[in-house]
């Protein structure tokens, strides 16, 4: 099933060039959640369609399946009685409700495997709905912290976009904090010194340098 894997509005590349250049990207995680809210809402109309198709057509196959029985007390009773002819129209009924009853019984079967998947991919999304939900609340404090840190540098932050791929956009997200929370180390080196005309280290900046690397490889490792 796909219901729980929607392809973004945006193409991943113009989605990765709204990301660079957006300054608060944790906005955009409430839309991902309520993508996933849509879709667990969409999956539980679908599970109570699939149960009540499922119940019907249990009720439809046992109803058949009587008929059948019904039937063949019929042509028994033709038969004792001498009508052939009556014996053949209700053994014809009784084997045409056998074949109804056993169709009806294969549909409901069907829709059971259909409640079940659902059932399962609910349990999935609910999950998932939840942990994104606490991750979204660990990237908003992180984006607290930096913006404490650069109020004068980023008084104003963007608004919202709408596309979905919850899980996916959650990870950009938090690659897109690691860039600022290292901007935000590097930003308060450059403010240490006697004063203004005070030189950077160039070792203080190669050590940032690596540092930057090191993450930047870590994430694509995580990703891989």
């Amino acid at each position: 099933m796909s219901l729980f894997n929607r392809i973004a509005n945006l193409t991943k590349a113009s989605l990765h060039e709204v990301l660079n250049k957006l300054e608060n990207p944790v906005i955009m995680t409430g839309q991902y959640l309520r993508n996933l809210e849509d879709d667990i809402r969409i999956a539980e109309n679908m599970l109570k369609e699939q149960q009540m198709n499922a119940s019907i057509r249990l009720r439809k196959s046992e109803d058949a399946a009587n008929a059948a029985k019904e039937s063949e007390l019929r042509a028994l009773a033709a038969l004792e009685a001498g009508d052939e002819a009556g014996a053949k129209v209700a053994a014809a009924a009784k084997i045409r409700y056998e074949e109804q009853a056993q169709q009806y019984a294969t549909e409901a079967k069907e829709a059971q495997d259909r409640v079940a998947e659902l059932e399962y991919r609910l349990k999935e999304g609910k999950e998932e709905h939840a942990r994104l939900k606490e991750k979204r609340n660990e990237l908003a404090t992180r984006v607290r912290k930096v913006e404490e840190h650069e109020q004068m540098e980023r008084p104003n932050f963007s608004r919202g976009m709408d596309y979905g791929a919850a899980a996916r956009g959650f990870e950009r997200m938090e690659e897109k904090i690691l860039e600022w929370e290292a901007g935000t180390q590097l930003s308060g080196q450059s403010y240490t010194g006697s004063g203004a005309s005070s030189a950077t280290n160039p070792e203080d900046n190669t050590a940032v340098a690596e540092e930057l690397q090191r993450m930047k490889e870590q994430l694509a490792s995580r990703k891989n």
